[in-house]
């Protein structure tokens, strides 16, 4: 896995290369610069770059391109912080506490079913109404603030819900 990471990331020298790395961003490929001796680096990073400069030990490379695979998951799997905050792609939105303890399970098989028991039992331990009509308000409420960074809510009648991309 290690090695199909590194092979997605485009190596690019900074500044000659600065034609390149405008394809690698409007691709949104994972680039990491190699700032040219002398050079600044440049002031403008994507989500999708980290620089270096030479010589590198191959530890700290390893390191990098790690870090940018890791950012990379932002844009294919919605990340929920522990602050209450949900980043999807480029966007952000802040959720409720309840909000946040609903999503979790819904984040964690993402792209697949999440039962109503569950999402009501998550209800029930914090405290709030666990019936169905409440479940259903607080979904559609959460569907409303997932929509803002490009997710939905899809309901599978009599069985539960699946969080997916719009």
């Amino acid at each position: 896995m290690k090695l199909d990471v590194k092979n997605r990331v485009k190596f690019v020298r900074w500044p000659a290369e600065s034609d390149l790395r405008e394809e690698c961003t409007a691709l949104r490929h994972l680039c990491l610069l190699i700032v040219e001796h002398g050079a600044p680096p440049p002031e403008d990073l994507s989500p999708n770059e980290d620089w270096v400069r030479p010589p590198i030990v191959p530890q700290d490379l390893q390191a990098r391109v790690r870090q940018l695979a890791a950012r990379a998951v932002l844009n294919t799997k919605p990340v929920l912080d522990p602050a209450g905050i949900l980043y999807f792609r480029d966007a952000s939105v802040t959720l409720s506490l309840t909000q946040c303890e609903m999503l979790a399970p819904l984040i964690s098989r993402f792209c697949r079913l999440v039962y109503r028991d569950e999402l009501r039992e998550i209800l029930e331990q914090s405290g709030a109404s666990s019936s169905s009509n409440a479940l259903d308000l607080h979904v559609m409420r959460l569907r409303r603030r997932l929509q803002l960074v490009g997710l939905g809510v899809r309901n599978v009648w009599g069985r539960g819900f699946v969080v997916e991309p719009l």
